[in-house]
């Protein structure tokens, strides 16, 4: 079977897909706007980024001249294969840059399955969530109408479609809520994110074992959405009850998804400068972005695991953290309790109140047994998110011609 695979960041959601198609034997072509290297068994075509508008087109507007550049390049390039006599039997591609909008022009009749990943709501900008940030106001409703209606015309072109947890597939609306919608995740790799009690080496002068009280905090960006803020007031008290913890720390310093502190500085500048004097920075490593290895060996190593969101995407960290038998605290609500139950995987707790987060972490740091148990029953329950259930399902889906 010959499969077009659209992706501006590829592989992106392909990572683990892409290679196991390619190992059953299908014929992959894959199309993307960056210029990285990229190990991919297919041929690989690129486009050129657009060209950003100044001043910025208001409202949701910039998405749309964004996402028709991408859609005339890719259709170019799509028209391109055709006259190569290269047709696909299957076009997967990610919705959210409107990739996809010109390929019907092209390929009337080839089915398309996108990955949409989430139906944008003020609720996923932190917006009257995150302490201090105001309901969306009629501006920030309007860039998110232009992105859900980025994401709906893409859609109306579509056979079927693919999201990764019932959270995110909930946060449609009802008309795209039908056969058409399965929920499938892309699935990690649980033989390599396991647990590893012998854990030992080295990231950017620091020496890693399980000899060391480590907690972890992870995440793409440091930012209020997924409650920095709240883990480093919580350090304060951790780092005061227990004199030997360490906080290994990874994401960058960008906006993020609920956009930068109000003050326009990173939220690690601001939150060190609110803690000043109160925070022992010899015992915090800031590692910015690891190598997935690198990745894998922090979460064996750690003792206390923190994963905080407000609703939005479920982020592939949590799940690795508890397929490594992380001891994972948690945030209440969605999406965390879609993967872990109080008191059985992990342990929850009010996202905004980082005195309760404290007292959990110290809780557990002083439970070993405990520990144990929560991590054991987490890398039980991330099994079931292991690349090895979920890959046959999503390749069974892009087979299956007749019923999409």
């Amino acid at each position: 079977m010959r499969l077009l695979l659209i992706h501006q960041n590829f592989p992106g959601q392909f990572r683990q897909l892409a290679p196991y198609l390619a190992h059953l034997g299908h014929e992959l072509v894959a199309i993307c706007s960056h210029q990285r290297p990229v190990s991919f068994e297919g041929r690989l075509l690129r486009y050129d980024e657009p060209k950003s508008i100044q001043p910025p087109l208001p409202l949701g507007s910039g998405l749309w001249h964004d996402g028709l550049q991408r859609a005339e390049r890719v259709a170019f390039l799509c028209q391109q294969l055709n006259n190569e006599s290269w047709k696909p039997d299957r076009i997967l591609a990610h919705s959210g840059w409107g990739e996809t909008l010109g390929i019907k022009e092209i390929w009337p009749d080839i089915p398309q399955i996108l990955w949409p990943e989430l139906w944008i709501l003020p609720e996923h900008g932190g917006h009257g969530l995150i302490p201090g940030k105001p309901s969306a106001g009629l501006e920030q409703k309007l860039q998110q109408l232009g992105r859900n209606s980025l994401t709906q015309q893409a859609l109306s072109h579509a056979h079927s479609w693919v999201l990764p947890t019932i959270h995110q597939a909930n946060s449609f609306p009802p008309v795209f809520q039908d056969s058409r919608l399965h929920v499938i995740h892309e699935g990690i790799d649980t033989s390599l994110a396991c647990p590893n009690p012998d854990v030992s080496y080295e990231v950017r002068g620091i020496e890693i074992t399980r000899s060391v009280p480590t907690i972890t905090f992870v995440n793409r960006n440091l930012e209020s959405l997924r409650g920095f803020d709240v883990f480093m007031r919580a350090l304060v008290i951790v780092q005061r009850e227990h004199p030997k913890v360490r906080a290994v720390i990874v994401g960058d310093s960008e906006e993020g998804y609920a956009g930068p502190h109000p003050s326009g500085r990173s939220w690690r500048d601001v939150m060190l400068e609110e803690l000043q004097g109160q925070l022992d920075l010899e015992r915090i490593h800031f590692l910015g972005r690891v190598s997935h290895p690198a990745l894998i060996g922090l979460f064996q190593a750690s003792w206390v695991h923190v994963y905080l969101s407000y609703p939005f995407i479920l982020g592939w960290s949590l799940l690795e953290a508890m397929a490594c038998g992380c001891c994972i605290v948690g945030s209440r609500g969605m999406p965390v309790q879609e993967v872990i139950n109080d008191g059985v995987e992990g342990v929850l707790v009010p996202m905004g109140d980082p005195n309760k987060l404290a007292q959990k972490v110290l809780a557990l740091f002083a439970n070993p047994s405990m520990r144990e148990q929560l991590g054991a029953a987490a890398r039980k329950s991330a099994l079931g998110w292991d690349q090895r259930v979920t890959l046959p399902k999503l390749t069974a889906l892009v087979e299956r011609g007749c019923d999409l």
